[in-house]
């Protein structure tokens, strides 16, 4: 016999933020979920107001009675989703990182405020905390909490009166949560508690100011002013696909370079690695995880014997050398060194056909082809159909990539 489909969604289908149709063709978005009573609030995308009836009462739908709106911005193929990326790595790594980001800006709100490193095994909650809840707007003790007594350590305490700044409104309610970081842990699982020596990088983020608010989408605005509205230990970075984006692995190399300046050779994203990585530490921890329909997550685990250098304004975490210039073999090697790259570029594959490709963070663009230094062209010998490089003001040719 045939299976039935299925209409509507089902209560644990559905997450706040979600891009939804409801009764008479409308178009919203989840504002709030009770799932176990199958109740959900709905904010039309239109008007930006909770849906309510002719009494003036908010309409509470069932989850039979919703469908995914594939029609909604950011639905369409190359643009949807979110990526969300957690660095694990040594204290070196983190010493690196932290002081390649540069001291925290108090004057103004950026993303991430600041970066912090939370030993693993400390990435636990206290006796009287509860479980993460998207509904509740802390979920942790703070006398019996180790992750939220490390955040409220680890904070800058001039943070404070800058969220203060930003959400006035707010007064005295602003205080420091754990929240995002602590929601990705319990994705994770236990056994990141096992990680004795490493470090989670999680990013300080700070509320958004009203005209923040105001300028973003139906679709963001919920989120922005009654979600992230306080200090919140969060993952190392994340943020929205863009267009030409094939994949969400593209987007976190993408926002892990924009947010924190860091940038990650090929072979750290791949599955394998990674597994070999959790075998070796005899620890079971995802590599990827869906957090919601459209946000994937990327736990990375370094390496500790990752060379890093600045390059072009990022922190490159590159595979250690052997003394012939030719990649280590214990680290995935045999693959000849690459010219350098140009100031600002970064060598990425994409995993939905391993094609390599170069991405500017600086100028937002990307190319196939080796972006090369300024002054130099491609070319092509008329006689010999060999790609050569030629920089006309220099008066210079080369059969190899120039690296200056």
């Amino acid at each position: 016999m045939a299976k039935r489909a299925r209409k509507g969604l089902l209560p644990e289908d559905i997450t706040v933020g979600m891009a939804v149709v409801y009764p008479g063709g409308n178009h919203g978005v989840v504002s709030d979920v009770f799932a176990p009573l199958n109740q959900f609030w709905v904010r039309d995308r239109t008007s930006g107001e909770v849906v309510r009836d002719d009494n003036g009462d908010i309409v509470a739908y069932g989850a039979e009675e919703l469908t995914i709106d594939d029609e909604a911005p950011g639905q369409e193929r190359g643009q949807a989703g979110s990526a969300r990326v957690l660095l694990v790595g040594t204290e070196q790594q983190m010493l690196q990182i932290i002081q390649h980001f540069g001291a925290p800006d108090v004057s103004e709100r950026r993303e991430p405020q600041m970066l912090v490193a939370v030993r693993c095994n400390s990435c636990c909650c206290g006796p009287s905390c509860i479980r993460y809840d998207a509904a509740s707007q802390n979920t942790c003790d703070g006398e019996s909490c180790p992750l939220l007594q490390l955040a409220c350590q680890g904070v800058e305490p001039g943070m404070y009166d800058l969220a203060q700044s930003l959400r006035p409104d707010l007064k005295d309610q602003i205080s420091i949560r754990a929240y995002h970081l602590k929601q990705a842990v319990e994705q994770i699982g236990p056994d990141l508690l096992k990680l004795q020596d490493f470090y989670c990088l999680s990013a300080v983020n700070l509320p958004y100011g009203f005209q923040d608010i105001e300028a973003a989408g139906v679709l963001d605005r919920r989120e922005m002013e009654d979600v992230r509205c306080q200090i919140d230990l969060d993952v190392t970075a994340q943020g929205k696909a863009i267009k030409g984006e094939d994949d969400l692995e593209m987007t976190a190399r993408r926002v892990l370079g924009e947010a924190c300046g860091i940038s990650l050779f090929d072979r750290i994203w791949e599955d394998e690695v990674q597994f070999k990585m959790r075998k070796a530490l005899g620890v079971d921890l995802p590599i990827k995880y869906w957090d919601g329909p459209d946000t994937k997550g990327f736990v990375l685990l370094l390496p500790s014997d990752l060379v890093a250098s600045s390059q072009g304004g990022l922190l490159v975490f590159s595979e250690p050398e052997s003394a012939n210039g030719d990649v280590a073999e214990g680290n995935g090697g045999g693959v000849k060194a690459e010219p350098k790259l140009p100031e600002g570029w970064v060598r990425m594959k994409s995993r939905s056909n391993n094609q390599v490709y170069y991405w500017n963070a600086k100028t937002q663009t990307s190319t196939f082809e080796f972006p090369l230094p300024k002054g130099w062209t491609k070319q092509k010998s008329k006689t010999t159909g060999k790609v050569y490089y030629f920089n006309s003001k220099k008066g210079q040719s080369s059969y190899e990539i120039p690296a200056e």
